[in-house]
């Protein structure tokens, strides 16, 4: 068998076998330079690798970060020659669902990556100390204080390099929250002593806006929005749109929650102590209510309407006797009559006295219309037209 080595143990030889082995080693340096260079420039990541990232790219190149590249926000910052080797490395197998369009959709679930960004990824570029904070008008921001509290800026400005100003075209993909939002921010304030999250800041209105601010969102002055013994279905539909919205997030952050936060460095990562992110345990802006940033359901919506709203499970079985215990407890939402002195009315919308209450009243109408005296009865509730809108109109009447 023939010694490999034996070339470069003659003499006459050796000169060639190093000049060669220098040449090898200088193109392969070559090769590899240039590779971390041409795969760290803009057009890379978004023309040749990220095609499947199509969505982000499109709001990338709208953002005002589109002339910065993408490895100043998504590669840690610091981190020398052989850790940079080994994070572009770690994005090797990413090659195959490049080619088999198999990323895992929906992209960057939860906001995942701005949960888990470190804060010196945007310090590098924006030093808070000389740098003129604009908020929005009537927004006060200490940024300070959420520093010290581990508050890294993405946890708030999630969306400043891809703001998803266009519709998200990729099969699978959602738009992400903004959190910005209110609703984001009582991830940590709260009104009461606890929060969704491992963090609780004040909720108070001074906490966060100015004086002069307008705390009373343009929902509120709908017509329907809430009137005493008349339309109140503007907030009841927002109330019931809150909770049904809240709980269904609440189920999907305990199906993906845990799997996002059982995500750690990859091996690579490990062996070469690359500085990742740690995820912090922030749920989606979606378990908050709208509702409970200015309001505490228990004292204020609770004590409207006299009891537990929505009305809890089990309350169809129970709201006769709490209607016989306190007439006006169901009026209070379902006088719709403007007159409070109608308040015992209020139960004959869906409990005509004059009907089977299993039944629909009105399938049993007519035949109680028939057996009574319509003027002497019926008018005593209801205008003299009420059936003619009806039966004569064909429209839908109101109840009274």
């Amino acid at each position: 068998m023939r010694n490999p080595l034996a070339g470069f143990a003659d003499p006459l030889r050796r000169p060639r076998f190093i000049m060669w082995s220098g040449v090898a080693v200088i193109v392969l340096l070559t090769v590899t330079i240039g590779a971390l260079a041409g795969t760290s420039t803009r057009w890379f990541c978004n023309d040749v690798c990220h095609t499947v990232h199509y969505d982000n790219a499109k709001q990338y190149f709208a953002s005002s970060h589109a002339q910065i590249s993408c490895l100043a926000c998504h590669i840690p910052v610091g981190i020398n020659g052989v850790q940079f080797t080994g994070e572009k490395a770690e994005k090797l197998p990413d090659i195959w669902h490049v080619l088999t369009d198999s990323f895992h959709m929906p992209l960057n679930e939860a906001s995942y990556i701005a949960l888990s960004m470190p804060e010196n990824q945007c310090t590098q570029c924006h030093n808070l100390d000389n740098r003129d904070v604009t908020p929005s008008p009537g927004i006060l921001i200490d940024h300070d204080t959420h520093s010290e509290a581990d508050i890294t800026c993405a946890i708030c400005h999630n969306r400043v390099a891809h703001p998803e100003v266009f519709e998200l075209e990729l099969p699978g993909n959602e738009k992400h929250e903004d959190f910005m939002e209110m609703t984001a921010c009582f991830r940590c304030h709260t009104l009461t002593d606890s929060s969704p999250s491992e963090f609780v800041a004040p909720g108070t209105c001074a906490a966060c806006h100015t004086p002069d601010f307008e705390l009373v969102p343009a929902s509120h002055a709908a017509g329907d929005f809430y009137t005493e013994y008349g339309d109140s279905s503007g907030h009841a539909r927002m109330a019931a749109a809150e909770a049904s919205k809240t709980a269904a997030a609440a189920e999907y952050w305990a199906e993906v929650g845990p799997k996002l936060r059982e995500k750690g460095p990859k091996i690579i990562s490990r062996i070469l102590r690359i500085p990742h992110g740690e995820m912090l345990d922030l749920p989606p802006a979606g378990m908050v209510n709208e509702c409970e940033t200015c309001h505490v359901t228990t004292t204020f919506c609770d004590g409207c309407h006299g009891l537990e709203m929505p009305h809890p499970a089990g309350f169809t079985e129970q709201h006769a006797a709490l209607g016989d215990a306190d007439p006006d407890l169901c009026a209070r939402c379902h006088n719709k009559t403007g007159d409070p002195a109608l308040n015992d009315t209020a139960c004959d919308q869906c409990h005509h006295p004059a009907g089977d209450p299993r039944r629909p009243w009105i399938a049993e109408h007519a035949a109680a219309a028939r057996a009574t005296d319509i003027q002497a009865d019926c008018y005593q509730c209801h205008e003299e037209l009420f059936c003619s809108v009806c039966h004569v109109r064909g429209e839908k009447p109101s109840r009274y």
